[in-house]
């Protein structure tokens, strides 16, 4: 009886291969699919239910004065221009001065835009504390009164607030090149900015 196989060798043969054939099947199944893929479909899945979550915009307050329609004090996002004020308040009236007024320029919080009409000298800067002097207002000649601001740093400054917008504090004037620390230091109690 060599060559013949009994029943129960039969069986455990037959165990052996289904072990092998199942061991093989469920190994290739795992390196296909990764030991993290079921994980990333989750998220996927839940990430596409959920809507992206926006930033909150930061709201500056601006107060509009002057020859415009619905004067008053407006909310804007953070970053917006004069020419969107000027729509929530309403566009000019007519007796505006439209080329007076820098509609591309940038607002701040707390400051206050005048439209002058047409004829009408703008106000100078704005009334703060008595003999203070506003820098981001000032003309040329109201910075060259303060001590050792000639007309070069004033037409530095002038240049500095209408490219990157009104400055947000005193210090602030420093980033102008040759206004450093003793020269702020000398001026800082006849400055403010608004």
């Amino acid at each position: 009886m060599e060559g013949k196989i009994t029943v129960r060798e039969k069986i455990i043969l037959g165990v052996l291969v289904l072990l092998l054939v199942s061991g093989g099947a469920w190994r290739a199944a795992h390196i296909h699919r990764g030991p993290n893929s079921e994980i990333s479909r989750v998220d996927s899945a839940e990430s596409a239910l959920q809507p992206a979550k926006e930033a909150e915009p930061v709201l500056i307050s601006v107060h509009l004065v002057g020859a415009v329609n619905k004067p008053g004090v407006y909310q804007l996002a953070e970053g917006s221009r004069v020419y969107e004020l000027l729509e929530l308040g309403g566009g000019f009236t007519e007796e505006a001065d439209r080329e007076g007024l820098n509609q591309a320029r940038p607002l701040f919080d707390g400051e206050q835009v005048y439209v002058s009409r047409i004829g009408e000298k703008p106000p100078a800067a704005e009334k703060g504390t008595p003999g203070l002097i506003n820098i981001n207002r000032a003309s040329a000649a109201e910075l060259t009164s303060l001590p050792g601001i000639g007309e070069v740093r004033a037409a530095q400054i002038i240049e500095h607030r209408e490219k990157h917008g009104y400055f947000k504090a005193k210090e602030d004037i420093m980033e102008i090149s040759g206004i450093g620390q003793a020269i702020f230091d000398n001026i800082t109690d006849m400055i403010t900015v608004y």
